[in-house]
């Protein structure tokens, strides 16, 4: 099974305050996002971490990433390690990327910590944009309408772009990584 989540932001005190997220602290959010992660995703699972995975010190991902199921593969988010040692890099399947492209079933699923409003294969319903970084920020709305303009826009020109953009900030996944199907069908992902 894959999943995928982005902005844990793990030990982010500020966070807590900024998305309105429901946790007292930072020890608090570790303990649910750890437990609601291990009750969805099994030893074997594939997870795709969008970016901003953990705020603090490279001693903090070496604690946490061991307590998390599944083989993780991670998108580079701009509150990542910028000089990530290389006992870290080896927790992950792969090479840390900026932008990595995957099937899931017949899907093709690219991914970035940063919204791409035109991406490879844009004109195709079978290819999805996943993305992090702008929260539930105006800038998720601005993004929203951004889509529809170039959609209507290119739509007049005659290039049939689809579209189809997935915010996979945890706060709209239950702290939890989901699957394909379930950020496709969250009302709040697009």
């Amino acid at each position: 099974m894959k999943y995928y989540i982005a902005d844990t932001h793990l030990c982010h005190a500020n966070i807590i305050r900024l998305d309105k997220r429901p946790f007292k602290n930072v020890d608090e959010m570790e303990r649910e996002i750890i437990a609601r992660w291990n009750a969805r995703v099994q030893k074997s699972d594939e997870v795709y971490i969008l970016g901003d995975f953990c705020w603090k010190t490279a001693d903090d991902w070496r604690r946490i990433l061991p307590k998390l199921n599944g083989k993780k593969f991670l998108i580079k988010g701009n509150h990542d390690l910028n000089h990530m040692p290389t006992d870290i890099h080896n927790m992950f399947e792969g090479p840390v990327m900026g932008i990595k492209e995957i099937k899931d079933g017949d899907r093709t699923v690219i991914m970035s910590h940063y919204p791409l409003l035109s991406y490879k294969h844009d004109y195709d319903e079978n290819v999805y944009m996943l993305y992090g970084h702008v929260h539930c920020t105006m800038e998720f709305d601005a993004i929203k309408e951004a889509v529809k303009t170039v959609t209507a826009v290119n739509h007049k020109a005659g290039y049939d772009y689809k579209g189809q953009l997935y915010n996979c900030w945890c706060g709209y996944l239950n702290y939890a990584p989901a699957t394909l199907d379930e950020i496709i069908n969250n009302p709040l992902t697009h």
